[in-house]
């Protein structure tokens, strides 16, 4: 083989070589697409030749974007035999927090035709990251200004915490009063329940003998008949004696917890609060009882109140480990919830997430606006310490999404918890 004909070769094999580069390179193909462009207000940092997915799958790519007027352009290519319906929304969105940009389409109906080529659609403005991430913090600042200050939300905190105080004043001088009656009857009831034991134990010697026969009333009840009603007595007897006992030690373990809880809506520039009685008759169940969205309605707020206000929630609920699930009426409405304590035995036991639904059946106009979804809220609360939590809960999620900023107190009030179970005995002996 000759030396021209090996350079030949060789020219030949590098412009093949060279022709396949160029052609990946320059990302050519032998596809075909058609053009589809959307106008956006703001891209977000989308580059060009980025992909372009619909509904996840990869159908095109961005081939321009351009500035035309006011809006910003972006120019498509989408696969032939991908149809786009008419209704679908184009939005900007990443893969992650920090990842790569993409142009994202959510298909449309069938039933409202194709989007035909060359059409300009209108895209969906996402706010961007940093301008969230902005808005977010300036909220909190807001949130901790207003309660470093003595703004609305300070005042209202501070007249909830007044009306506590009051309130444990009242029930503190109505148990101060009653303390030496309380524990008057507790050192009855517990002389009461040494006489019973006392007197079992002689009906259980007077029953042995009176089964032998001895003394003057084994003659007596000699008779089966009537030996068989005395022993029926003394059953019963035993069986009172045993439910005071146990009713006894349910008033021993029965604890009650005064809970309340303001809620600050910035978007109304004022709250409501809950208040009311948790009540534990044994480890890990409890009863629910109070006032919920209470508000003065002579005051004045600068939005729309979309909630029920001064209604009532009434539930009851099992503990189980890190999970607290309830059940019942939720602000005037059947609704139901769960609670986790993700990092429950840790040391790091402070945060508990709930999410919430309610008003099932819901049907109604407020204000001009329909609803006819059920309300589902979410929220955490990260506990200051075991009387003072505070929280943030986003609200009706599925009809007028709404932040609430919270603070709750909770504490333990073993002189309810004495008065509630001499209630309950008293009821029972009637």
């Amino acid at each position: 083989m000759t030396s021209e004909i090996k350079v030949g070769i060789f020219v030949i094999i590098g412009t093949v070589l060279m022709a396949a580069a160029l052609f990946l390179l320059g990302d050519y193909s032998f596809k075909r697409y058609y053009k589809i462009s959307a106008e956006f207000s703001d891209v977000s940092g989308l580059p060009k030749k980025a992909a372009v997915k619909l509904s996840g799958v990869e159908v095109g790519k961005v081939r321009r974007i351009y500035i035309n007027d006011e809006h910003v352009v972006v120019e498509m290519r989408i696969l032939q035999g991908v149809p786009i319906y008419k209704g679908a929304e184009f939005l900007v969105g990443s893969t992650s927090v920090i990842g790569s940009k993409f142009l994202q389409i959510n298909q449309g109906k069938a039933s409202e035709g194709i989007i035909p080529e060359g059409a300009i659609v209108q895209g969906r403005n996402a706010v961007p990251l940093d301008q969230a991430v902005t808005r977010a913090l300036n909220s909190v600042e807001g949130l901790v200004n207003d309660l470093r200050k003595d703004g609305r939300m300070a005042g209202s905190i501070q007249e909830i915490l007044d009306n506590l105080r009051g309130v444990t004043s009242e029930l503190h001088q109505m148990v101060a009063f009653s303390r030496p009656h309380v524990e008057n009857s507790m050192e009855k009831i517990e002389l009461i329940t040494a006489k019973l034991d006392e007197i079992l134990q002689k009906t259980d010697q007077i029953v042995a003998k009176i089964n032998n026969g001895e003394g003057v009333a084994g003659a007596l009840i000699s008779d089966p008949g009537m030996k068989d009603d005395v022993a029926s007595a003394v059953s019963s007897i035993k069986e009172a004696a045993g439910t005071v006992k146990e009713s006894l030690g349910k008033v021993k373990t029965t604890r009650t917890f005064i809970q309340a809880e303001y809620k600050y809506s910035p978007a109304l520039g004022g709250g409501k609060a809950d208040a009311g009685l948790k009540l534990y008759p044994r480890e890990g169940r409890y009863y629910y009882a109070g006032g919920a969205n209470i508000f003065n309605v002579k005051d004045s707020h600068k939005g729309t109140e979309y909630e029920k206000i001064n209604t009532v929630d009434a539930y009851m609920g099992w503990e189980l480990g890190m999970f607290d699930l309830y059940g019942g009426i939720l602000r005037g409405s059947a609704g139901a919830g769960v609670k986790i304590r993700p990092l429950r035995n840790t040391s790091w036991d402070k945060i508990t997430l709930m999410a919430e639904g309610s008003e099932f059946g819901r049907d109604r106009l407020i204000e001009d606006r329909y609803f006819d979804s059920p309300r589902y809220d979410v929220g955490m609360n990260i506990d200051l310490n075991k009387y003072v939590s505070f929280g943030v809960r986003a609200t009706d999620l599925a009809e007028k999404a709404r932040v609430n900023y919270t603070v709750k107190l909770y504490f333990e009030d073993k002189d309810i918890s004495a008065l509630l179970g001499l209630a309950s005995l008293g009821a029972m002996a009637k």
